[in-house]
């Protein structure tokens, strides 16, 4: 979740804000199982660094059925997610999000918190911003 308030900072312009909704709105497709919106809002070509993974994993595919695995058991994702401390820096048609990433999971009905350091890039092709690059590490 992204508070509005935290939205309507002064030190967020537009451009940053409409960033951080973005990342926002790709977590929850990920946690949905919206295949199509994920798609659409990143680059075929997308790369990333993952924790479960010693090397650069490149293309969307591979996120897309990871995508589809979750989505056929719904209690892999978390109950809530948060974007805590975020900070956006936009260079012309380059962007990079950076944000700590809070999950909370049930585990039989105890709360469980795990947090990730996460950097997401995007690039702007006319006019729609499209994520390009991110980088995903375990803050313990």
């Amino acid at each position: 979740m992204i508070e509005t308030a935290l939205l309507e900072e002064a030190h967020f312009d537009d451009t940053q804000r409409e960033l951080l909704k973005l990342t926002w709105e790709l977590l929850h497709a990920i946690h949905t199982g919206d295949i199509a919106f994920y798609a659409k809002h990143s680059t075929a070509d997308l790369s990333c660094f993952e924790d479960v993974c010693a090397y650069r994993i490149d293309g969307v595919d591979f996120h897309l059925s990871l995508m589809r695995q979750m989505a056929e058991n719904p209690d892999m994702a978390p109950r809530r997610f948060d974007i805590v401390s975020p900070r956006v820096q936009v260079y012309g048609d380059t962007a990079i999000v950076t944000y700590t990433r809070l999950m909370t999971f049930d585990s039989h009905g105890t709360p469980v918190w795990k947090t990730y350091n996460k950097t997401r890039v995007y690039i702007q092709r006319e006019g729609v911003w499209k994520m390009a690059h991110f980088h995903r590490s375990p803050t313990s």
